[in-house]
């Protein structure tokens, strides 16, 4: 990417969204968008989504958190698999100094692996319930593509997030669908499905692409009002979030899981916090 003054950096495009480019350099990088439509309108995009938090946080009085600045997401996707880097290097140097006693490679992987898997979860938990506590207040914008264009929002997402999906059937329990929009996160894009019942209770259904193998159970998890349940499976990460009971959203989550799921198969259900198993 080039432009007068010098190339375009992909780290100079989210500082100019951050607000944090030096004059001279921001009218370069804004003409070099001029003339790239399609690249000026993927950015645009990121900049409505980093006002929406920006919004959304600040009825509460607060700033956005420095993870959800669009600006920081590069370092910390870096900081992450440098991270991991270091585990993964460190670990093999145990196995081959002997220092680890009993345990296998296998062990060590597996660890690394639940880690990973844990980290996953916990990240995809905090912005499917962030991106649904600022999109579901939405009156006229909550949604980028609307119901009425179901199959093309449909294929949209699934091009950009790399895995086929489908938009869930939820009538059974009174929700229908409202549309859907694309969400930027910082191991890359997520979908956002929103539906309604005839209450005016929303709910979202959110879909990242996950790079840990294997599944995962149901885990729940609240926060401030908001509620979610969250599964991996096949290379992807879904998460239900809503401000509504455990029940309830315990039932969306098994019926997504079935008409998502290969199988089809019921996930094994965790109890609710506080009760035996």
């Amino acid at each position: 990417m080039t432009a007068t003054g010098g190339p375009v950096q992909e780290d100079e495009l989210h500082a100019r969204i951050d607000g944090r480019l030096p004059a001279e350099r921001a009218e370069a990088v804004d003409a070099y968008l001029a003339a790239h439509p399609e690249l000026r309108e993927r950015w645009s995009q990121y900049a409505e989504q980093r006002h929406a938090l920006r919004a959304a946080f600040a009825q509460t009085g607060g700033q956005i958190p420095a993870r959800l600045r669009v600006a920081h997401l590069r370092a910390e996707q870096r900081r992450r698999g440098y991270s991991q880097l270091a585990r993964v290097a460190a670990t093999v140097g145990f196995l081959i100094l002997g220092g680890i006693g009993g345990w296998t490679a296998r062990d060590v992987f597996s660890a690394l692996t639940f880690s990973s898997s844990a980290a996953v979860a916990s990240a995809v938990f905090d912005d499917a319930i962030a991106a649904h506590r600022t999109f579901s207040v939405e009156t006229r914008h909550p949604v980028e593509v609307g119901a009425g264009e179901e199959a093309h929002l449909v294929q949209w997402l699934s091009k950009r997030l790399g895995h086929p999906l489908i938009a869930p059937d939820l009538t059974a329990l009174g929700f229908g669908l409202m549309g859907g929009r694309l969400l930027s996160a910082d191991t890359g894009p997520a979908a956002l499905l929103m539906y309604e019942d005839g209450k005016g209770t929303r709910l979202s259904c959110y879909y990242i692409s996950a790079d840990v193998g294997g599944e995962t159970e149901f885990q729940y998890r609240e926060q401030n009002s908001i509620s979610a349940f969250y599964w991996m499976e096949d290379g992807l990460a879904y998460a239900i979030a809503a401000n509504a009971d455990r029940d309830l959203l315990l039932k969306v989550a098994e019926i997504v899981y079935q008409q998502t799921s290969p199988v089809g198969a019921k996930a094994k259900i965790p109890p609710a916090p506080g009760k035996p198993s």
